[in-house]
């Protein structure tokens, strides 16, 4: 089955598209971008541009196999984008655009017997620049057109949200569509002002309307969004013959030194063995990639060679003393880099290939914190402003890297008192220096995971009562049973 997600620039078809995927049933849905991705030597892409290039010289065989079937289509929008394109690049651009959606199509129709493939940037879609990023005239006898001649989904899911939260979201966006960029809010509002239009109007189509699901995102909170996950989730089970997850795929226990982490994490996994399968990783300590062992090879000569560059060093050191002018080293910024690509292959890795079902521990897992323990250690330090810069290249490759990993749906955040932290920690085989666990209480204090359901626990008491209290949280995020019950 192929389910195209559908709607204006801004509302949220990506992440949408993301989640039903991460929550759908087994490892049978896969996103059209993992059509091109997931070759040798093209997993560790992602950066959006280079993807497309890829995808251009990829699917283009697929484009000429397709051309028999679906070429009204093209030299239908060839045709309107010769006479209708804003410049010269946006015809060539678009064309080229045209061509890579019509060939992924075809990749993702010869998997579909397979596997459900979820298309956030389809065919369909194309009506954007056919459409919308012109101020041509268009009718519905150009609409039916479109309608009749576009190489269909089996299932699609118009993404529908409301004009000011569109503008806000297109505003506050850091990589803004190039057609939007520069642009005042009066033009930005304008714009998708017609892309609504044409969205509505597209959905009216009998060839659309028959295969719609339409999924309406409100607002910007996380409640709004897991509501819509949840309706296109049932939506595409109903039709698809596929059942819908339960609603928690990963979970996390996060928290200072000697909080309790592993001794908690132990009783969850054996508990939740029983019922569930379980899968446990350690997002602080992540295993070395095919492209990370070299570096890892080689670490232990670097720490001998630059013992003042020791990532623990380096962030007591900037804790007590914050560097300016963008002064911290640079092999602590590729050190940093290395864990970030390191975090996202273990925790996508985890998720996407998986069993359907299987609920993911982890011990610890990145904040939105900069700077705080498993999260970005760039992006928060000073650089110097207006001047391209190798450290400003290495915060932005780093930010890109955390934001790729999906928030938990449940975070377990554990506290107790310093001085509690210390005695555990006095106590273990393997004890951290102290000045660390000092370092590690304090940045701890403060974690922020955005779009997860977290539970602050305090473990300064009954460890049965600890337990008791997460076993609740999570028995109720599952089933939505009541956590007094046996």
């Amino acid at each position: 089955m192929i389910v195209e997600f559908i709607g204006c620039s801004g509302a949220g078809k990506t992440s949408l598209a993301k989640e039903v995927r991460r929550r759908s049933n087994g490892s049978r849905a896969i996103l059209s971008v993992d059509l091109v991705r997931d070759r040798a030597g093209l997993r560790w892409i992602t950066d959006p541009s280079t993807i497309n290039l890829a995808a251009d010289v990829i699917s283009f065989p697929s484009f000429v196999r397709a051309y028999r079937r679906d070429g009204e289509f093209v030299r239908f929008a060839f045709d309107r984008l010769r006479r209708y394109a804003p410049s010269t690049f946006a015809k060539y651009n678009y064309r080229l655009n045209i061509v890579r959606k019509v060939g992924v199509h075809e990749l993702a129709r010869r998997a579909s017997d397979r596997r459900t493939v979820l298309v956030d940037e389809g065919v369909l879609l194309s009506a954007y620049q056919l459409f919308v990023y012109s101020d041509a005239p268009y009718g519905d006898v150009d609409l039916d057109r479109f309608a009749r001649l576009v190489p269909m989904p089996d299932r699609i899911v118009y993404v529908r949200a409301p004009l000011d939260l569109l503008v806000e979201r297109a505003m506050r966006r850091p990589d803004p569509r190039r057609e939007l960029a520069g642009r005042s809010r009066n033009q930005v509002a304008g714009r998708l002002a017609r892309a609504v239009e044409l969205f509505e109007r597209l959905a009216v189509r009998e060839a659309i309307r028959e295969r719609l699901l339409i999924a309406e995102i409100t607002d910007d909170s996380r409640e709004g969004f897991e509501d819509v996950v949840h309706q296109v989730l049932v939506g595409l089970g109903g039709a698809g013959g596929e059942t819908p997850q339960i609603p928690v795929r990963s979970i996390a226990f996060v928290g200072s030194e000697a909080s309790g982490k592993s001794t908690i994490l132990n009783e969850v996994e054996a508990w939740l063995g029983r019922d569930h399968q379980v899968r446990r990783i350690h997002a602080g300590k992540p295993p070395s990639t095919w492209l990370t062992f070299l570096p890892h090879v080689l670490l232990p000569a670097f720490r001998t060679l630059f013992p003042e560059q020791r990532l623990l060093r380096v962030e007591a050191k900037m804790e007590e003393d914050p560097p300016t002018r963008g002064g911290y080293p640079l092999l602590f910024a590729f050190r940093s880099i290395m864990l970030a690509y390191e975090r996202r292959a273990l925790i996508l890795g985890a998720l996407e290939r998986s069993p359907g079902g299987t609920i993911v521990l982890s011990d610890r897992y990145p904040s939105g914190t900069g700077g705080a323990p498993d999260g970005p250690q760039l992006g928060h330090l000073p650089l110097r402003s207006g001047r391209p810069s190798a450290r400003r290249v290495l915060a932005a490759l780093e930010g890109r890297l955390y934001r790729d990993i999906p928030a938990p749906d449940i975070v377990f955040h554990l506290t107790a008192p310093l001085e509690v932290t210390l005695a555990r920690n006095a106590h273990r085989q393997k004890r951290e220096p102290e000045g660390y666990v000092r370092l590690r209480h304090a940045i701890s204090a403060d974690l922020r995971f955005d779009g997860s359901v977290v539970h602050r626990i305090d473990t300064d008491r009954a460890f049965e009562s600890v337990v008791i209290e997460i076993k609740d949280a999570i028995r109720e995020a599952i089933d939505g049973s009541d956590p007094s019950a046996p």
